[in-house]
């Protein structure tokens, strides 16, 4: 029985004020300050640090790995849940500790970390979007599990001295490369307030490209979902293959669905931070308590062979490194920022004398069709039952795609499954052939992750350059390359489109010529892949380009 449409609206709106109400009075920016803000195009920066004292400004500058050295050393609405409370109990704890023991409770000890809200974290709501899940678990009302929960990660984090405090925005179902729900609304991006944050991820990446997090916990199931924000606001971000953490009582869409599944990953201000809350979990040993997770710790042995191909400044040595650069898939070639920030990349593995090869692998056209045909097979009805809790609609941007329908067939499902069964294999054929020429295999590809720098809200409309690797389970990392510039990145006049479709056609509309100074700005994030289980390779080469990249001499501000 469907709740009455004002019912929805007013459990939101009761929602949103609990939030505020938990946010200390003295943090409370006034009404004027909120409405200059209103009218900023960038967050941040200058304009938000303004309400920072010099001690404040010093935290919020340093990385995940400078703030944890230091307490060895005993030195936009993008919110779901403020835990501040919790935050001060357990850092009280964590000095009584350090006072009782002499030493620090783990590798994470005192530092905070933001949690996208699929992780439960009791005492608290997870919502995951849905107005319904509001005072609930998961929709469910049963009070031996409500806000009784730890998912397995937090429990790893808390044994780790980690001090959670936050829950971030994510959209409605997961299911959009945007962050945008019923609850709070919109999350805009804090570097171009004109673009989107991204998602699912997006309140992770807003938080973060505000200071106001060093490093949290996203997932990557609707195809880029730590990447495309990461990308979007300028941050980091590393994405695992499924199953190397854990997923064991996090929230997620259409859980039963997991032939391609979703896999918790890492975001962060530098590629640092993600390195040290990724292995740090690992180190719990989090397939002792999930069966799903691969027993797999951290190979210090694979990172290390990877750095040392390079000099510290990123110099081939003996064995450069051969990359693969994925100029387009074919569909959507990419806006003149991205173009330029694959140059970029181009260049600076050029100069440092590596080796870089174009790649051309099979058609991702495909690949994007079986992804989304797993996320749709149950037409919808996942969804509408977490819908139907309190009656909320659809959000606009998901109502063509959710409509309910009838679940595909089983014969159809076995299918698919089969389709992208052929098409990884194609994928490792075509992999394992750049070997042909020179006797090296490509150690990683670098690609974008959208065809824009950020994205205008609303019109996110090509997501294969990300979700083609979500079929194929890839690891994957993102770095900030370069911010788009309306005085470099000018429009090709000569430009021929790649095809007529309909994807093609809305670009169109979103002519980048139309559009430069909307973008003016934007960060320019790309991503690097490797093949599966491969995370330790993937983030040496990520930090080997990021190094590279910050030694640049004509370097652009990031």
């Amino acid at each position: 029985m469907r709740i009455l449409h004002a019912s929805w609206q007013a459990a939101a709106r009761a929602k949103v004020a609990d939030i505020h109400s938990r946010i200390p009075k003295a943090w409370v920016l006034s009404d004027i300050d909120l409405e200059k803000a209103r009218k900023q195009r960038k967050l941040t920066g200058p304009f938000i640090e303004q309400y920072l004292d010099d001690n404040e400004k010093e935290i919020i500058s340093e990385d995940s790995v400078r703030l944890v050295e230091k307490i060895k050393k005993h030195e936009n609405n993008c919110l779901h849940e403020v835990m501040f409370d919790l935050a001060l109990q357990i850092a009280s704890e964590l000095d009584e500790y350090i006072a009782e023991n002499g030493t620090v409770k783990g590798p994470l000890h005192g530092l905070p970390i933001s949690l996208k809200d699929q992780f439960h974290v009791k005492g608290y709501d997870t919502t995951m979007g849905y107005v319904g899940w509001i005072g609930t678990h998961e929709g469910s009302p049963d009070p031996a599990r409500v806000h009784r929960i730890d998912s397995q990660v937090v429990t790893e984090l808390l044994s780790l001295g980690a001090v959670l405090f936050c829950k971030t925005s994510l959209p409605q179902t997961l299911l959009l490369g945007e962050t945008v729900n019923n609850i709070i609304g919109t999350t805009l991006n804090p570097v171009n307030r004109h673009l989107s944050c991204g998602g699912s991820s997006g309140g992770e990446g807003a938080l973060q490209a505000l200071r106001g997090s060093s490093v949290g916990l996203g997932t990557d199931i609707e195809g880029g979902s730590v990447r495309i924000p990461a990308a979007f606001c300028g941050t980091y971000s590393l994405k695992p293959t499924h199953n190397r953490l854990s997923y064991r009582d996090v929230a997620n869409t259409n859980p039963g669905q997991d032939t391609y599944a979703s896999s918790v990953g890492v975001m962060g201000t530098s590629i640092d931070a993600a390195k040290l809350v990724f292995t740090s979990i690992l180190s719990t040993s989090p397939w002792l308590r999930d069966p799903n997770v691969v027993k797999m710790p951290w190979d210090k042995d694979s990172e290390t062979s990877m750095l040392r191909r390079t000099d510290a400044d990123g110099f081939a040595q003996d064995i450069p490194l051969k990359i693969g650069i994925y100029w387009t898939d074919g569909v959507v070639t990419p806006h003149p920022p991205v173009k330029r920030g694959l140059r970029i990349i181009r260049d600076t593995l050029q100069d440092m004398k590596h080796k870089v090869v174009g790649w051309d692998p099979p058609s991702q056209t495909t690949a994007k069709r079986v992804h989304v045909a797993f996320l749709k097979a149950d037409g919808g009805h996942d969804v509408h039952k977490q819908l139907d809790l309190s009656g909320e609609p659809l959000i606009p941007p998901l109502q063509g795609a959710f409509q309910l329908r009838d679940p595909i067939p089983l014969l159809e499902y076995q299918d698919l499954t089969l389709q992208g069964k052929a098409y990884n294999e194609t994928y490792y054929d075509y992999w394992n052939s750049t070997s042909n020429d020179d006797g090296q295999l490509v150690d990683a590809v670098v690609m974008p992750v959208a065809p824009h720098a950020a994205v205008i809200p609303g019109k996110f409309y090509h997501t294969a350059y990300t979700e083609s690797i979500n079929l194929m389970d890839f690891s994957a990392a993102v770095i900030p390359v370069t911010r788009a510039d309306k005085s470099v990145d000018v429009f090709d006049h000569g430009y021929q489109p790649l095809n007529d479709s309909a994807v093609f056609l809305r670009y169109t509309n979103l002519n980048f010529e139309d559009d430069a100074d909307t973008y003016d700005g934007a960060p320019v994030g790309l991503q690097i892949v490797a093949r599966k289980w491969e995370e330790e390779k993937v983030w040496a080469i990520a930090k080997i380009l990021d190094t590279a990249l910050k030694n640049r001499s004509e370097e652009i501000d990031r």
